[in-house]
């Protein structure tokens, strides 16, 4: 249901503002006043809280932490009780010397890795590049007279000229007995490649002219190595990789501890900054006086009396407190809190996906889960299945998540409606209940009683909108929205006049009682058109409609038991054979798959359609009251 809210307003002596606001906030259940005004008086503090806290979390985002999930409120409170007692003015600056000194440590180790895994990168593409010139290195490094060997960045077709210049330079000095030159090539994987030439030490100086002419440029060792030479240098160069790797794996290591160490205790300091930030924002938002401050917003009626005895206990005669239900022109302001039993409450998720409804509207989560599990329940029915989903949902309700702990609670109970449908409908698994234990259905098996079971569907779906309808008729008298009511009173009493025509045709009824569900057909098109008009009757047609698409319950239940069906008969083909299980257990496992997603599926959205259609006003804000933010929501917003 919708709660209750009062309309509160809080006045306080402003040198005790800051403990009042910080009171209320412990308090959590003030939902405060969109914006609370501008800024009053604001001296800087507030800007120096955002600050800091964006320094903060950047520093976690920095060290990599990411587990906010295993945050305590205990982790919180021991920086509460660190700073509480300072005002914001005093341990600003304080954190923020100690943040320089950690940062610029942080900033180091940083900069020195991405400095270092730079340079092992380049060493190790070098290393690379040279073991493809081993070979080459290795056939002339030691025989050769009077070598030298260079390395060229050289397009491919650039390669033939190079080496003909190359070539008529050294027939030019007379050097026949030398043998030529030799060279070897690795291509690029895009552009030019590397081009490794050895020529007589006299053509050495030489070598630069051409290659600059022939647009060829030369390739360096990194400067650890620069020293060498490439044909020499691979062992140094190896070397120097193993000592880069061990000194990045160590840095890594101190940075992980850092991250364990710290990413925790700065992401609580985050979590106290971000409470203290929101704490100095009210203040400096709130409305001021010489000696008094005012807060105003909305909370829970049910809160009402224990939060006035918690502020006047504590504040005394430095408060006072006025509160009064809202009226007619705040509705729209009003925020929308609910509150539905335990059972009831995790299916709140499905309102989650909609605008939370208005104030004066009417809170559905009950009826869904009424009808949402019934619903499913009658799509699945097996009794094998729902043991599976029963055993999932066990599984989910010790999730961490509370997303995950609700779908869990939704699953338990779609569990149970599954096998007992599965009970009603006589299968396990399909037939296999039938072939081991003699099971037999206890009303009909759907896979053979199509018709009876399309009426029975197509009859929860008229109760369902028709209970929609009633629930659309009350909310319009409650808020006297006259055309709403009529609207969907004009829209029943069409319903109830054509029900009563086929109750007729198909009874031994006199006919001149044909007049009754006639006199009803008008009145309910006069109510219809005087509330809705021509798009009041369009959604009477609609409203027929509606009711008819519930026979996707029987439809799908039927196609998933024919589909169980099917897996027995692979069992029937090929026997306990190896292949005739495990095709039977695919197509389980297919079938299970579908019928728990189609179920979902389809069950939720003859909520939303059908039924939310009636008389769903999701107009409402939501409820956030002035807290301290737990769970996901602890992440950077």
């Amino acid at each position: 249901m919708i709660r209750s809210m009062m309309r509160l307003s809080v006045w306080g002596v402003r040198s005790r503002r800051q403990e009042i606001i910080s009171e209320l906030f412990s308090l959590g259940v003030l939902h405060l006043d969109e914006g609370e005004g501008a800024l009053r008086g604001d001296d800087g503090v507030l800007n120096g809280l955002r600050l800091l806290r964006g320094r903060v979390l950047g520093l976690v985002e920095a060290l990599g932490w990411d587990r906010w999930e295993t945050l305590k409120d205990s982790d919180v409170d021991q920086a509460v009780q660190l700073f509480s007692d300072l005002p914001p003015g005093e341990f600003v600056p304080e954190i923020s010397k100690s943040l320089d000194k950690f940062s610029s440590r942080l900033s180091d180790l940083q900069e020195g890795l991405a400095r270092d895994e730079d340079t092992l990168s380049k060493l190790r593409k070098s290393l690379d590049l040279l073991s493809r010139f081993s070979a080459f290195f290795q056939r002339w490094g030691d025989s050769a007279r009077e070598s030298y060997i260079t390395l060229w960045w050289i397009s491919p077709e650039k390669i033939p000229p190079f080496l003909a210049a190359v070539q008529n330079d050294l027939l030019s000095r007379g050097r026949e007995d030398f043998g030529g030159i030799d060279h070897h090539f690795v291509p690029g994987r895009e552009g030019p490649g590397i081009l490794s030439l050895r020529v007589p030490q006299a053509l050495a100086p030489g070598i630069s002219a051409i290659a600059a002419r022939e647009k060829a440029l030369p390739w360096r060792l990194p400067e650890c190595c620069d020293q060498e030479a490439p044909a020499s240098s691979i062992p140094s160069l190896r070397g120097a990789v193993d000592d880069l790797d061990l000194r990045i794996r160590s840095v890594k290591k101190d940075l992980s501890e850092n991250s364990e160490e710290w990413g925790p205790r700065l992401a609580a300091l985050f979590l106290f900054l971000d409470e203290k930030t929101e704490q100095a924002a009210v203040e400096a938002r709130s409305e001021t006086s010489d000696n008094f401050f005012r807060l105003s917003g909305w909370i829970p009626r049910d809160f009402l009396s224990a939060t006035e005895e918690a502020l006047k206990a504590k504040f005394g005669k430095d408060i006072l407190l006025k509160c009064r239900l809202p009226g007619k022109d705040e509705w729209k302001d009003v925020p929308t809190a609910l509150k539905n039993r335990s059972v009831f409450a995790p299916f709140e998720l499905f309102l989650k996906l909609l605008r939370p409804p208005s104030y004066t509207g009417f809170d559905p989560t009950t009826a869904v889960a009424v009808f949402f599990p019934f619903f499913s329940g009658i799509m699945v029915g097996d009794i094998g299945y729902g043991i599976i989903i029963l055993l999932l949902s066990l599984a989910l309700k010790r999730a961490k998540r509370p997303v995950l702990r609700d779908a869990g609670s939704i699953l338990l109970i779609v569990s149970l409606w599954s096998i007992l449908w599965g009970a009603v409908w006589g299968e396990f698994f399909g037939d296999i209940g039938h072939r081991l234990f003699h099971l037999r259905p206890l009303w009909i098996e759907r896979s053979e009683g199509v018709l009876p079971v399309m009426i029975f569907t197509i009859a929860l779906g008229a109760a369902h909108v028709v209970l929609g309808l009633l629930i659309g008729v009350w909310q319009g008298v409650k808020n006297r929205h006259a055309h709403v009511w009529m609207e969907k009173a004009g829209n029943l009493i069409i319903l109830g006049s054509l029900f009563g025509f086929l109750f007729l045709l198909m009874s031994e009824f006199p006919r001149g009682l044909f007049s009754i569900p006639v006199s009803f057909l008008v009145i309910g098109l006069v109510l219809l058109v005087a509330g809705g008009g021509i798009g009041g009757i369009i959604e009477a047609l609609g409203s027929i409609g509606n009711i008819i698409s519930y026979v996707r319950i029987a439809a799908i239940g039927l196609s998933s038991a024919i589909l169980a069906l099917v897996a027995s008969k692979f069992l029937d083909v090929f026997g306990l054979s190896i292949l005739g299980v495990f095709l039977a257990l695919m197509i389980h496992l297919l079938n299970f798959i579908l019928a728990v997603a189609g179920s979902g599926l389809h069950s939720a959205r003859l909520h939303y359609v059908e039924f939310f259609g009636k008389f769903y006003s999701d107009g409402g804000k939501n409820y956030t009251p002035f807290q301290r933010r737990s769970g996901s929501s602890w992440k950077k917003r």
